[in-house]
């Protein structure tokens, strides 16, 4: 399994939440949608070269900013 950021994942994968590289607001932001260590999120798609990154996560599917994504370390299946 590789560690990798929600950018680098394929479209369409499932991976697991390692780690968030953030602040607490950003943890706590992203805890209350839904995404926290040990999730498991899949990826739906990545739109353009610095757009949003659309993942599911339980019955959610979220929009997170470039930079948010890749501040979001999962496990790919």
């Amino acid at each position: 399994m590789k560690r990798i950021s929600l950018l680098s994942l394929k479209a369409d994968h499932k991976g697991k939440v390692l780690e968030i590289s953030g602040g607490g607001n950003l943890q706590n932001k992203l805890m209350n949608m839904g995404v926290y260590k040990g999730r498991e999120v899949i990826k739906v798609s990545h739109i353009g070269l610095r757009g949003p990154v659309v993942i599911k996560t339980g019955r959610s599917i979220l929009a997170l900013g470039h930079g948010i994504a890749a501040k979001v370390i999962v496990e790919a299946e």
